[in-house]
């Protein structure tokens, strides 16, 4: 434990893996590593590290699968090593890594808003939650095979094993491209993914594979502790938002090198 830790009120993360360290996180990055006391951190993973991670100038490297569908836990792990590393006031505000910033719109949103446990443009909303066919995960792993043989991932299913986790929660939940986390809700996130030994690949009896889609597993692990999303549009489709200054939008979704 760090019993000297800075105190800060919050930190930015961008979450990449290696395959996009030549491009996304050359072509995409933000101009400062602390933006009025909040430190800005690139995340990758390495399950092949010796040490929980390895903080190389603000990248940090953590002991985790890299693949698409252990970004849950590779998110959640991240925000365990950040609050062991700093002593945050505030939360975290979790980013891609294909992102354009306003960081005139980002400053304001750091030092004017009054934040919520939970921020985010609402991807989808609903009084009740249920168990819901989905097949976004399997047709993922269908164009993208690679994966399922790259030594970093460690996925232990074959191609047509990945086509039965297909059945998630149909719960509210918030775009995972921008996501304000507070603090208690990055406690409630790590208590939890600890509590099921960090396995994205864990069932649940009534709601299918809750963590196998990153802002699904947020939006569901929050759902069941009474956090429900506020709707702020933190980052747009259209890079028009981003520019405007009467839009919420702090960033443009690029959405390049998929």
């Amino acid at each position: 434990m760090n019993y000297n830790k800075q105190s800060i009120p919050g930190a930015i993360l961008i979450f990449s893996c290696h395959k996009h360290k030549e491009t996304r996180l050359k072509e995409f990055k933000l101009t400062n590593q602390d933006y009025n006391g909040w430190k800005v951190f690139v995340i990758i993973g390495n399950p092949n590290l010796i040490n929980e991670y390895e903080i190389n100038d603000n990248i940090i490297t953590i002991k985790c699968e890299d693949s698409y569908i252990h970004i849950l836990k590779k998110v959640v792990l991240s925000f365990k090593i950040i609050l062991n590393l700093y002593d945050i006031q505030q939360g975290i505000l979790r980013c891609g890594d294909d992102l354009i910033f306003n960081e005139n719109k980002l400053n304001f949103f750091l030092n004017n808003i009054n934040k919520t446990d939970y921020m985010g443009l609402i991807a989808n909303y609903t009084n009740n939650m249920y168990p819901k066919y989905n097949n976004f995960m399997p047709d993922y792993f269908n164009s993208h095979p690679e994966d399922l043989k790259n030594p970093l991932n460690c996925i232990p299913y074959t191609l047509d094993e990945m086509r039965y986790f297909n059945v998630i929660p149909h719960c509210t939940y918030t775009g995972g491209v921008v996501v304000y986390l507070s603090l208690k809700s990055c406690n409630i996130l790590i208590n939890h993914m600890e509590n099921i030994n960090w396995n994205v690949f864990q069932s649940d009896k009534d709601y299918g594979y809750p963590y196998i889609i990153e802002d699904v597993g947020v939006g569901f692990i929050l759902s069941i502790n009474n956090i429900k999303p506020t709707s702020y549009n933190l980052y747009s489709d259209n890079k028009n938002d981003a520019l405007n200054n009467n839009h919420h939008a702090i960033a443009y979704h690029t959405n390049m090198y998929k």
